[in-house]
């Protein structure tokens, strides 16, 4: 059982962002399986650091690709970006320290921000790069 389940209404189409929603989703799932099967503290901060380091990884890929279109709401996006975070980082310091134990409020939490951001600012940026690829292809069959 899955905690998320992708549904082609979540496609941008743009490949290498869905590509990493689609990675964001198996690791958000991989934290929900350790909670159903009784893993401790130890492992979901673990697994909390993989969503840490993966989710700044793509935060970098759409902010490079905001940048190299000068996306006009580039400073809400990256804002939204650095937001959550700090919500995860402070979510697996307080696993850590054992002052939170990871719940399905939380879970809830990394589902809701997911699919809201995906189908919001998301889908934003992805009309908006989509729109700036179609003069690069015609240029370069030029």
């Amino acid at each position: 059982m899955s905690l998320l389940r992708w549904k082609d209404e979540y496609l941008t189409q743009v490949e290498e962002i869905d590509n990493q929603h689609r990675r964001l989703f198996d690791l958000i799932n991989g934290i929900y399986d350790l909670i159903r099967v009784g893993r401790g503290s130890a492992n979901i901060v673990e697994a909390l650091g993989e969503v840490l380091e993966f989710t700044q990884f793509h935060f970098a890929t759409e902010e490079k690709f905001m940048d190299a279109t000068s996306f006009p709401a580039a400073a809400r996006h990256n804002g939204e970006h650095e937001r959550l975070l700090d919500q995860i980082r402070e979510l697996r310091r307080s696993i850590r320290d054992g002052r939170t134990v990871m719940s399905m409020n939380e879970m809830y939490f990394l589902k809701d921000w997911l699919l809201s951001h995906f189908q919001g600012p998301d889908r934003g940026l992805a009309s908006h790069l989509l729109i700036r690829a179609v003069p690069l292809i015609e240029d370069a069959a030029i």
